[in-house]
């Protein structure tokens, strides 16, 4: 594209100066191009709408928010696209799965350095208005951003003949954008968070702090959907009960477990997705069109290079972004996301209510069109205007409205006192209806306020209205998610002097975005009355009510059940446990468990008090309490008397050592010292012909009592169920340190032991099983690998090395396995002489790198450092659908070194699994 000789050059937004008014000549947002409604010329977009605001982004380098660039920005004034100043990564994004992509450092950032969620200052949507410039546009993302191809990305479009679908196909972007019909149109987008920070003020929210700038505006251009289903031969006939899905690229964590779909259930890892009525998709006047351009140019990565879904007059949750699939089903899509986003709950449903009574999948309360809103801009938070030198001036209030379905906004009001007089506003009308007559695109007003009025003034309030009359009501009402927020937009107007002595009017907006300080919501006195849940200040009250000195003893109030009663729900659908004589219904939360499912499960209808407390922090205790069901009866209780276990046997006749139901005994046989601080132990099993009874990939729980304290810890053997007898672990004594003062009790404790001491366990436990030839399960959900990469710190070797065993044990396993183990010294790698043979014997199929962080041997051959992204593309198998990555070691290695690295690299979460 020819550069713009003419374009603007970025250059950073300042908040308002001190005793300025906005200029109505600022070339930036001048009106010259405004469409009279009597205005029917059918011009370009760009001719319309244009010249499109470059999107080129300013990255801030440094902390110092104040500073462009540097050494080179020149750099950014002759640059054509964002990847011109790719050189230029924004000091946050450094070391991220993001850091490849040029970002614009005035975008406030609401989420922290990743994900990246940001909405620009209002002082930038001030100063451009109408059209958005794309680097500046808000961006919502759920995780990484995918890295996809022009050339290479397919969008899979089909169905089933019963829904229509007669010639399913895949379009490449070529193809896509060489289609002859072709739409292109200015559409507005709003997150449907927008203003949420409002909302957070009242009652904490699910979601984080939007302010009112999660909205943008775009001249997109692409293809309607419409066009694309009809070359795969859908029909506008026997459109009921139709939705078109659409789903994109990325991987994302399932954080509510399995859904309520069996004939679908989701899995650890999902897609973002959604749809709409295949009748909305079939009618052209809803403009729902793939596009692949903003402003006239491809797609940003942050706005769903190369591909995303635009949905005009929805929320924008709804526009799935690095479109892949599109499908026509029978039914409402079942996608995750779907369903637990984007919902406005009633005031009174918290997030244990959502839960417990399936609020989530309510149609009646999912939040597709956008509600009528309107915001202002100007004047700007703390801003500040001279009452001596502006007192017999106007000062033009101004800011933009929206609405959605297509309806057109007839007017905007402003009020200065309180709400008892409105006077309208002056609409500024950009965007040309389409040819059915649709309003996609927010409007701005301008309004003269005299300056003199604001004398006694204490509130500028402002609100819209559409053709259907709807308008903003004057409270709010408080939503689990704070969507959809939309009461009357109040500034407040303060009287100051400042230092130098002048008499000024200060303006208050209700709050900042994401962590930023300020506004008059922030402050007891500024919230509402009530929010649609009662009286907050009776509520507020209540919460501050101090606790008694001392707990009175629990009064029984919960239904009573009997030993006998709680046995019976033992199976992974029906699971209950008893923890300090209080009953719990854990079926809703096991495969939400971070420890999976067999550490419930090993307790599944008993007693599991000294499990839970040996290895749960206070707040677990608390968690746990959104399951309780009653109280166990203490009469039921028989005094244990000592019976005879059951004996358990593997398919091959042999009696398994371990029993999910009973903790066994070990007895130490040897104890071997590997280095300084490490050794290896040796358990006799009960007899010479038991065996362990531990699939691969499993661990076992060892407890022990230590100072009166129960201790609980998973460890993995060496030693596999092909081992008779016995069985051995590799343990590593922590010591105490500065930053750990009582060092590992459980390691330093199992240092302790001597020959003919015990030791108790249980299992087996884990989320992962190695079933043979790359095939597995992850939390009884299966997986096939053709390679494994493992990347292993310290102790965490241990349960890589039992699945490579496994692997190289059999011949016929054609799985290959690269192996990277991290230390701090050449004496913390553990077994290195096993692995090294093991590399030796098996060199098509096993290979291992080290990597030292402290001290290293003379004639080092291997890295030193830390794990990383350079590291992991030299020595691991690339991303691929049968690659996984198993990770195992201390969490900072793995969620600060491993899993970015991983992302950068393109390996899938879903494909990643720490043990």
């Amino acid at each position: 594209k020819k550069k713009n000789k003419n374009k603007i050059k970025y250059k950073m937004v300042p908040r308002p100066e001190a005793s300025l008014v906005p200029k109505e000549d600022d070339p930036v947002n001048n009106n010259s191009s405004i469409i009279k409604e009597d205005d029917t010329s059918c011009l370009s977009c760009e001719k319309l709408y244009g010249p499109y605001p470059l999107a080129i982004p300013v990255p801030q380098l440094d902390k110092d928010g104040t500073t462009t660039p540097t050494p080179t920005p020149a750099s950014i004034d002759d640059a054509n696209t964002q990847f011109d100043v790719k050189q230029h990564a924004d000091y946050r994004d450094v070391g991220t799965p993001d850091e490849w992509i040029p970002r614009d450092g005035r975008l406030v950032r609401l989420t922290g350095r990743h994900p990246f969620n940001v909405e620009p200052p209002l002082s930038v949507h001030q100063r451009y208005q109408f059209l958005t410039p794309s680097s500046l546009h808000y961006v919502r993302n759920h995780g990484a951003v995918p890295k996809l191809q022009w050339d290479t990305h397919q969008i899979s479009i089909g169905g089933s003949l019963s829904c229509g679908v007669t010639r399913p196909y895949h379009i490449g972007m070529d193809e896509l954008a060489s289609m002859e019909a072709q739409r292109e149109l200015p559409v507005t987008l709003v997150c449907a968070g927008n203003r949420r920070k409002e909302q957070n003020q009242i009652r904490q929210t699910i979601g984080f702090n939007w302010g009112p700038s999660g909205i943008s505006t775009n001249v997109w251009k692409g293809v309607l959907l419409r066009d694309l289903l009809v070359k795969a031969g859908v029909s506008t006939k026997n459109m009921r009960g139709k939705h078109v899905e659409f789903v994109g690229a990325e991987d994302l964590p399932n954080k509510v477990g399995p859904g309520p779909f069996p004939e679908e259930p989701w899995g650890k890892s999902v897609k973002y997705g959604t749809s709409v009525p295949l009748a909305r998709a079939m009618n052209p006047a809803y403009d729902i069109i793939v596009a692949y351009e903003a402003n006239g140019e491809r797609l940003q990565p942050d706005h769903g290079f190369p591909v995303r879904l635009v949905i005009p007059g929805y929320i924008g949750g709804r526009m799935i972004k690095w479109l892949s699939n599109i499908t026509v089903l029978d039914h409402e899509t079942r996608n995750h996301f779907h369903y637990h986003d984007n919902r406005i709950l009633p005031p009174h449903v918290t997030a244990e209510e959502s839960l417990a009574n399936n609020w989530w999948y309510k149609p009646e309360y999912i939040f597709n069109e956008l509600n009528i809103n309107s915001v202002i801009c100007a004047p700007d938070h703390n801003e500040t205007l001279s009452i001596a030198s502006n007192i017999d001036k106007e000062y033009p209030v101004t800011g933009y409205a929206y609405t959605g379905g297509g309806r057109k906004i007839t007017r905007v009001e402003i009020s200065t006192d309180g709400g008892v007089h409105w006077e309208l506003a002056e609409l500024q009308r950009k965007e040309q209806p389409t040819e059915y007559g649709m309003h996609w695109c927010w409007t701005w007003y301008k309004y003269s306020l005299k300056v003199a009025d604001l004398i006694g003034c204490t509130e500028v309030w402002c609100r819209a209205w559409d053709e259907s009359n709807n308008t903003q009501p004057t409270d709010p009402t408080w939503n689990l998610m704070g969507m959809g927020n939309n009461q009357v937009f109040r500034i407040k107007v303060h009287m100051d002097t400042t230092v130098k002595g002048e008499h000024v009017f200060r303006f208050e907006h209700p709050t900042q975005p994401g962590q930023e300080k300020g506004g008059w919501m922030t402050t007891t006195a500024g919230k509402p009355e009530s929010a649609g849940f009662g009286k907050l200040l009776e509520l507020q009250e209540e919460a501050s009510q101090e606790a008694p000195a001392a707990a009175a003893p629990k009064a029984i109030q919960g239904k009573k059940y009997t030993v006998e009663e709680v046995a019976k729900h033992n199976t992974e659908d029906d699971v209950w446990i008893i923890v300090n004589n209080e009953v719990f219904d854990c079926t809703e939360y096991l495969e939400l468990h971070p420890g999976g499912v067999d550490s419930i499960m090993i307790n599944a209808g008993g007693d599991a008090t000294e499990d839970f407390t040996a290895i749960h922090s206070t707040k677990a205790t608390k968690m746990l309490k959104r399951y309780y069901i009653g109280d166990l009866d203490i009469s039921s209780v028989k005094k244990e008397t000592t019976k005879p276990q059951e004996e358990l046997v593997d398919e091959q006749g042999r009696k398994l050592f371990l029993n999910p139901k009973y903790k066994t005994i070990l007895t130490l046989q040897n104890k071997v010292v590997l280095s300084r601080d490490s050794y290896l132990l040796d358990f006799a099993l009960p007899t010479p012909q038991h065996v362990l009874g531990l699939p691969t990939g499993k661990h076992i729980f060892v407890s022990a009592k230590i100072n009166g304290e129960t201790i609980l810890r998973r460890y993995t053997p060496i030693t596999s169920n092909h081992d008779l007898g016995c069985v051995k672990f590799v343990i590593k004594a922590y010591r105490s340190c500065e930053r750990f003062p009582n060092g590992g009790k459980m390691s330093q404790y199992l240092d302790t032991l001597q020959i003919g001491d015990t030791l108790e366990c249980r299992g087996p436990v884990g989320e992962f099983e190695y079933l043979g030839n790359g095939n597995f399960t992850i939390d009884h959900e299966s997986h096939s690998a053709r390679t494994f990469n493992f990347v292993a710190g310290g102790t965490g070797i241990t349960p890589c090395m039992q699945v490579v065993s496994e692997i190289l044990r059999h011949p016929e396993d054609p799985t290959r396995v690269s192996l990277i183990f991290a230390a701090r010294v050449e004496g913390d790698l553990l077994l290195k002489s096993t692995l090294d043979e093991w590399a030796i014997t098996y060199p098509n199929k096993f290979r291992v790198h080290y990597i030292l962080s402290d001290k290293t041997p003379e004639n080092w051959k291997y890295a030193t450092g830390y794990v990383d992204r350079a590291l992991f593309q030299q020595q691991l198998y690339p991303a691929a659908d049968d690659c996984y990555t198993l990770l195992c070691g201390p969490p900072v290695m793995i969620q600060k070194g491993c899993v970015p690295s991983l992302d950068a690299l393109g390996h899938a979460r879903s494909r990643q699994f720490a043990f």
